[in-house]
């Protein structure tokens, strides 16, 4: 996989035996939800040593995710269910659905989970040759060097941890073949598949569980040969292939086993300077003490002020301070041109209209309820874990994602493609400090264009069908029934475009910022609950929170040589820096700033610009942003962990609940 096309990093860690069919499983799901993972393989039965040092039990696979472990295949199944969007849910999104694909895994888990490792490895242990590779795969060199030296010695500890007695070994082919006749029933009405037409959750489990007896071709790790089998073993294996239930698992692998993902390394956040940094308290007393000594600072081509009459008249002026040359800059080559890259004139005007009459049409109370449930429903599933959630990845994120596709009618192959394509494009439109930045750049062109083509194929797909759907993309193609200025193909793409890229990461980095603000301090906090039912109140809390550490600390503009402002006149062209941090704790305009007051006038607040060129999401973000923070304090959230940064971006918010 090259640097263009990269993955984000692994948020993951699954500690594994390759050759186990419920690593596989895991596998399987993670690559079929396109989430990155960082295998950590060990040996059979000496994998024991790493599972329990990460408080994840004995059997494999154990997940170790910033809030949670996933201890064994079950807890693995419920865990990536519980964070799997609505439509993709894992185990169905019905309740019926859930209910009979839980029963017919729970059936599978009882008749093949330990049956079927028992009666392989009883036939291959006594064959160390064929053995050793297949368990070694991938393992640290001890544990290696600790198979070839003591063979034996790992025999016994395999044969004792699998319970090979002679009995249970002897019963295991009866309770696979009552595994194989279950699945033989359920397809018995002719469908393909257990779950129809296509590969369900039931018979990925299903072909994984029998992929032993199988061998089949698309394993994600070695395997015997099967003409290297032991006889009673390889004639077990023929039988199982030939029945109709080892063809729908073969098929199951033909059909729906994706790629396997390329070995990826744990994320590593190293030392935690960023916290530092990019923190509230530097930033904030940095932004204070400049503008106090140099509200007005003028260097070679650099101009910044950090009052707030003066960023509030220059977002105000936007003939004179231009947003063109700094946003289009870098927008035009990866969406094409857009709003937010746009100065005044006819493109703007055209496309600026269609945008925001798309945008009346949005049903705020769908997208509160839908932003609400999700919520809920990730809250839930992390207090019946281990009560702690990660705000940024294992919440906000996830919920903005789920509101962006709602809203925008684009949802890409996977949940966690279009958080990577939003992010890469964010990062280097809005958030790189140059067009100069070739490695980005190439990113953010790169996942752009993915994103595009997903937004052409819906709106070909549509135009097709004469179904334009009630989203944004759906009203942008209607008018064009009704509105000779309506937008074409391209101008559709690149406004839908446009506008997913700032909404997740935007929420996403909001959330964090204000939970850790707020929740980090018990007086705020217990001033937070008190208003918990009041929405306007919570409302001022978030919007003070971000004063003290808001998402987007300045804006940038060009102004020509000539202008004259703030009581001085360019006599070059200059880049001007409008630094909202320190504005926003002018105490001219919020009077005693150190403290937070809820009830502050709302025109006073700078979080989403202003001016001609304001954030298209911000009437979303003042809905879904003190929600999301609203049911954060419902769900008793009392503590947060230092956040962790993934560049400029809050990467991690660990809060108990």
């Amino acid at each position: 996989m090259t640097k263009i096309t990269a993955r984000e990093m692994p948020r993951h860690r699954m500690i594994s035996a390759r050759v186990s069919p419920m690593v596989e499983m895991a596998r399987w799901f993670f690559e079929l939800n396109i989430i990155p993972y960082a295998e950590e393989p060990h040996v059979p039965i000496l994998h024991v040593l790493a599972t329990r040092r990460a408080h994840g039990g004995s059997e494999v696979p154990v997940v170790v995710t910033p809030e949670d472990v996933w201890g064994g295949a079950r807890a693995f199944l419920f865990g990536l269910d519980a964070k799997t969007p609505p439509g993709r849910r894992l185990l169905g999104d019905t309740e019926e659905q859930r209910n009979a694909n839980i029963a017919h895994i729970n059936h599978f888990f009882s008749l093949l989970l330990l049956q079927v490792r028992r009666y392989v490895y009883f036939h291959l242990l006594p064959h160390r040759k064929l053995l050793y590779p297949v368990v070694t795969q991938g393992a640290p060199f001890w544990e290696k060097s600790f198979v070839a030296m003591f063979y034996p010695i790992w025999r016994w500890l395999m044969g004792k941890g699998l319970n090979l007695s002679p009995n249970l070994v002897e019963t295991a082919p009866l309770d696979i073949d009552r595994a194989f006749s279950y699945a033989e029933h359920l397809v018995s009405d002719g469908r393909r598949f257990i779950e129809g037409d296509r590969p369900g959750v039931v018979d990925i489990v299903f072909a994984s569980l029998v992929s032993p007896l199988i061998l089949p071709p698309h394993f994600g790790a070695r395997l015997p040969k099967l003409h290297e089998l032991p006889e009673a073993l390889h004639k077990l294996t023929i039988e199982c292939r030939e029945r109709r239930a080892g063809q729908l698992a073969l098929e199951t692998y033909e059909q729906h086993r994706p790629a396997p993902q390329e070995q990826l390394r744990p994320r590593k956040y190293g030392l935690n300077l960023r916290s530092v940094l990019l923190g509230p308290r530097l930033q904030l007393h940095g932004a204070n003490l400049l503008r106090r000594m140099a509200p007005r600072l003028v260097l070679g081509r650099l101009a910044i002020f950090s009052s707030w009459n003066d960023v509030k008249e220059m977002l105000s002026r936007d003939l004179e301070f231009l947003i063109a040359p700094v946003n289009g800059a870098k927008i035009d080559p990866v969406t094409g041109p857009f709003i937010l890259g746009l100065d005044r004139g006819e493109q703007l005007v055209r496309e600026r209209g269609q945008m925001y009459a798309a945008l009346a049409t949005v049903n705020f109370p769908l997208v509160q309820k839908h932003a609400e449930h999700e919520a809920q429903r990730l809250l839930t599933a992390a207090k019946a874990g281990s009560g702690k959630i990660d705000v940024v990845n294992g919440y906000a994120r996830l919920v903005a994602a789920r509101t962006a596709a709602l809203l925008f009618g684009v949802r890409g192959p996977a949940e966690a493609e279009l958080m990577r394509v939003a992010r890469v494009a964010f990062h280097y439109i809005f958030l790189s400090l140059g067009s100069s930045d070739g490695a980005l750049k190439l990113q953010a062109i790169a996942g752009a264009q993915e994103l595009k083509e997903w937004i052409q194929k819906e709106i070909a797909e549509r135009t097709a069908s004469g179904h334009v759907g009630h989203d944004i993309l759906g009203a942008l193609l209607v008018r064009r029934r009704h509105d000779a200025d309506a937008l074409d193909n391209d101008g559709v793409t690149r406004t839908v475009a446009g506008l997913l890229i700032g909404a997740i990461d935007t929420t996403a980095t909001a959330v964090a910022q204000i939970a850790s603000v707020l929740f980090g301090d018990a007086n705020r906090m217990r001033e937070l609950q008190q208003d918990i039912d009041r929405p306007d109140r919570v409302l001022g809390w978030c919007w003070e929170a971000l004063r003290v550490w808001p998402h987007n600390p300045l804006v940038l503009r060009h102004a020509n040589a000539g202008t004259s402002f703030a009581g001085k006149t360019f006599t070059k062209d200059m880049t001007v820096v409008g630094l909202t941090l320190a504005a926003m704790n002018d105490p001219f305009a919020f009077p005693l700033p150190s403290q937070l007051d809820p009830s502050r006038p709302r025109d006073r607040y700078l979080h989403f610009g202003g001016g001609l060129h304001p954030c298209a999401g911000r009437s979303v973000n003042a809905i879904q942003v003190p929600l999301l923070i609203r049911e954060l304090a419902k769900a008793g959230a009392k503590h947060t962990a230092n956040p962790r940064f993934d560049g400029p971006f809050i990467d991690e918010l660990v809060v108990t609940l």
